[in-house]
């Protein structure tokens, strides 16, 4: 559960981020002493910028996600092992039983 919770965390945290940087955008956009050429330039360099920040959370969140799967799927295959091993064990026992509770004077 919590792992879910901090997953969900990640997303809104970006997103608001990137709504941040819009905004902070659009404001520098209008109080801006700068010629046009010259916030657009700077604009460009911003937006730039949050893409190679929005990159490196997506990846960051790609690592998270495999590393959570990689965990699940080590949990599910040591479950399925520890079940074969019962099975296997329940397995011999009833075959024991079996060959003990034969009446005398029966064969294979």
């Amino acid at each position: 559960m919590e792992n879910q919770n901090d997953a969900a965390g990640g997303g809104g945290f970006l997103a608001g981020f990137l709504i941040g940087i819009l905004t902070g955008a659009a404001l520098a956009m209008m109080i801006a002493p700068q010629t046009g050429e010259e916030t657009r330039d700077l604009v460009l360099g911003k937006t730039l910028e949050a893409g190679n920040v929005a990159k490196d959370a997506a990846s960051g969140v790609y690592s998270r996600g495999k590393q959570v799967i990689d965990a699940a799927r080590s949990q599910v295959t040591a479950a399925v092992d520890e079940g074969k091993s019962a099975a296997d064990v329940t397995k011999a026992d009833l075959s024991q039983q079996a060959v003990t509770e034969r009446p005398a004077g029966e064969g294979l």
